[in-house]
């Protein structure tokens, strides 16, 4: 444990600004996990990363001995936390660990993807971005690892949801199913129906009142007797997409516990829902402004973080 007090010119400042520069050899992704474990308080209470430090206030940092000492290296992380893949003037792309939200929700969590990049680009760049920049320019559920892309201004953001909307920006996903899909690759077609009050969407072979029609190809790349590992691409892009689309053919994903069998995740004792954003491809077809040197370009996740118990099926 380490305890720090503030300093008059700390004031009001957020504490994670402050723990970058009292703890300059120590990596901010050990920081952050600090944070996602609670163990950062001040004057004795677990606190947010967003929490205002006063001075005098007494900061103490739960972290093992061997980490205090660490060369840092910026835009890398451990296996828990997230990672900058690409970034250039106008763009970051973050690999997101599971089980981290995109942004605030109602779990009022403490490591917040979103907020962490906010707060660790203004840390290492020492200078001013718009508020609540870089900002999503979509989303990912919180049990999905992989890809997300920000945009640093809101002028590029603009562009890029636009790009969403009209399918210039590429999707795929690896994932891990129940059982072994009857043909090696399938383009699915169907109607999704969001419900919000209980969280989670319906699927229909035809239009249904407040139904969307959606595209999902997939490719088989191994099989086992019970399993399968796909890639998917959104050809659509719709809230549980993939997941829901799947598990209505009969291949639900392992670990997914609103549409796959808990029964099975339990057994192999899964937390979480095996699916990863793998790519994301900038397929631009009508003018891009000054993101037009991104047409062409894909981004590949580096690696995927599967748990223990998928890796002799995905290997």
């Amino acid at each position: 444990m380490r305890e720090f007090t503030v300093t008059n010119g700390y004031e009001k400042k957020r504490i994670d600004e402050f723990l970058f520069d009292v703890l300059p050899n120590v990596k901010s992704s050990v920081i952050y996990k600090a944070f996602r474990k609670r163990n950062i308080k001040v004057n004795g209470r677990r606190v947010p990363m967003t929490y205002l430090v006063c001075a005098k206030d007494k900061v103490q940092i739960y972290i093992p001995d061997q980490y205090l000492n660490q060369n840092t290296d910026d835009d890398k992380s451990d296996a828990n936390g997230p990672e900058i893949v690409y970034e250039d003037d106008f763009i970051i792309i973050v690999c997101k660990p599971q089980g981290i939200p995109v942004q605030k929700d109602s779990n009022d969590e403490i490591l917040v993807l979103d907020s962490w990049l906010q707060s660790f680009i203004r840390s290492r760049d020492k200078k001013l971005y718009e508020e609540n920049f870089p900002a999503l320019c979509h989303r990912l559920d919180r049990n999905t690892g992989g890809l997300v892309l920000f945009a640093k201004d809101s002028k590029t953001l603009a562009i890029l949801e636009d790009k969403f909307r009209m399918h210039e920006i590429g999707k795929k996903y690896l994932c891990v199913v129940n059982g072994v899909p009857k043909k090696d690759f399938q383009e699915l077609h169907a109607y999704l129906k969001k419900d919000s009050q209980r969280s989670r969407v319906f699927i229909y072979d035809s239009h249904v009142k407040g139904s969307e029609p959606i595209t999902t190809r997939y490719r088989v790349l191994k099989k086992t007797e019970n399993f399968s590992l796909l890639e998917v691409e959104l050809v659509t892009g719709k809230t549980h997409q993939i997941r829901a689309h799947l598990s209505y053919i009969g291949h639900p994903l392992l670990g997914d516990g609103k549409y796959g069998i808990n029964s099975l995740n339990k057994a192999l004792k899964l937390k979480w829902q095996a699916l990863w954003s793998i790519e994301l491809s900038f397929n631009f077809k009508s003018p891009s402004a000054h993101l037009d040197y991104l047409k062409g370009k894909t981004v590949y996740l580096p690696e995927v973080r599967w748990e223990k118990k998928l890796e002799n099926i995905v290997n």
